[in-house]
């Protein structure tokens, strides 16, 4: 049904590297603080000041 591709001539067909002409369309990654330290331990289950209270895991 299919023709293989062994069987095409490929002669002058450049190989596909990406799906588009677009070289980056997201934003730039900057870090931002856009929850302050307060905001983010007011609904900590457990904390201890300013730290997340949390189980211990090592030994």
């Amino acid at each position: 049904m299919w023709p293989r591709l062994e069987g095409l001539d490929t002669t002058g067909v450049e190989p596909l590297v990406h799906l588009s002409q677009e070289i980056n369309v997201l934003r730039d990654d900057e870090a931002r603080n856009t929850v302050s330290h307060q905001d983010g331990l007011r609904n900590a289950p457990r904390k201890d000041s300013d730290y997340f209270r949390v189980p211990k895991v090592l030994e």
